[in-house]
């Protein structure tokens, strides 16, 4: 068998980066087909949620005006959220590039997955500043059901 026909050799250095880009895009393809199956539902009309997470379940526990304090809460929180959550959308867009560069650099493509980190943390920091300054609008009763009511949902450990 001739040189011109013989398969092209990497070396082991290669193979590992190949290997590890190869897992962040699995990685990505599998979270967005996770988010799209997780969140393509419609929300159910008030009172069939009452099992769902968070001060969102917790609302349909309430009486209706109290539990349109916190809905109302989050329906204005939405507008931020969507720009953040579009922020981890552009985030993963860099990592897709970086991944597919030619010639493939490692120190973009970390700064690519720095970016993803630190966009699902402002997530995240908004979301827990929303939910303490929605908790600070409930009454003192409402906070110790509130308690109680994300006990029993804990997940088991």
């Amino acid at each position: 068998m001739s040189d011109a026909l013989a398969p092209p050799r990497f070396s082991p250095r290669a193979l590992r980066w190949a290997l590890v880009a190869s897992l962040a895009l699995n990685v990505l393809i599998i979270g967005a087909v996770a988010g799209t199956v997780c969140f393509s539902h419609k929300r159910p009309p008030h009172g069939f949620a009452s099992k769902g997470p968070g001060l969102l379940g917790f609302a349909h526990t309430l009486p209706r005006e109290r539990s349109d304090i916190i809905r109302q809460r989050f329906a204005d929180a939405q507008p931020n959220l969507e720009t953040l959550r579009r922020g981890i959308r552009d985030a993963r867009a860099k990592v897709r590039e970086a991944l597919t560069a030619d010639p493939f650099d490692q120190q973009k493509l970390d700064a690519a997955l720095e970016g993803i980190v630190q966009a699902e943390t402002n997530v995240t920091r908004d979301k827990v500043m929303m939910f303490g300054s929605t908790v600070s609008q409930l009454t003192p009763d409402e906070r110790r059901q509130l308690h109680d009511w994300l006990e029993k949902r804990r997940p088991i450990r």
